[in-house]
């Protein structure tokens, strides 16, 4: 899995090049666009849940989608524990915390915990999508139209700046990328993030947000 700590390293590299290039201030005012579209799509995902489930059947599909990966019933079912489901690594860990130890023993409960980990998640990048799109025309406005030069101390604040940025922009990528890449079909085998470094880091600070329960 080095390739995806290559990945992940040509990302902040190139944030922080921009970030150089483009000033403390510019790269300050993107940095909290991104963190303000995160709290809100955060803040948001529930009510636009509620949407989906008025307006499409987009939740039972992912269930669907669940069970079919796992190949259980897509309706009711027992029989069979975790051990015997198709999961990669760090979905394993997501699952295996807080209550949800509890449910170790019925695979159809934790599927629909894992349904739900995925609407979640689909929330979550939906409003992520559309606030960032909102907060990042906000910070352009505001950070203005360049002025000259900038001096050395601002372009090495701005690579610092846009270095942090990448960071939050590796960690919303593999923490939605990476249940959504396995919810798709791709191979577990594809997605061992517990084998690399970096991505697994982002997975971690992902996770910490504590989106999905």
């Amino acid at each position: 899995m080095l390739w995806l700590d290559l990945a992940v390293s040509c990302l902040l590299a190139w944030g922080a090049v921009t970030g150089y290039h483009a000033g403390w201030r510019k790269s300050s005012y993107s940095l909290g666009g991104l963190l303000c579209a995160a709290a809100a799509a955060f803040l948001e995902r529930a009510d636009l849940r509620i949407f989906w489930a008025g307006h499409s059947p987009l939740e039972e599909t992912i269930a669907a989608m669940v069970n079919s990966r796992l190949a259980l019933p897509v309706s009711g079912g027992g029989g069979g524990v975790l051990p015997g489901l198709e999961l990669p690594a760090f979905l394993r860990e997501a699952l295996y915390t807080g209550t949800t130890v509890a449910a170790a023993g019925n695979p159809q409960l934790l599927a629909d915990m894992l349904a739900e980990m995925m609407s979640c998640t689909a929330a979550f990048l939906a409003g992520f999508c559309l606030w960032h799109g909102f907060f990042h025309l906000c910070g352009m406005i505001f950070s203005g139209k360049k002025s000259g030069s900038l001096s050395g101390p601002a372009r090495w604040g701005g690579a610092l700046v846009g270095l942090v940025r990448q960071c939050c922009c590796a960690a919303l990528l593999i923490g939605t990328a990476a249940p959504l890449a396995w919810l798709w079909g791709f191979p577990s085998g594809l997605l061992q993030l517990e084998r690399t470094l970096l991505a697994h880091w982002g997975w971690q600070l992902f996770a910490c947000l504590g989106i999905w329960f």
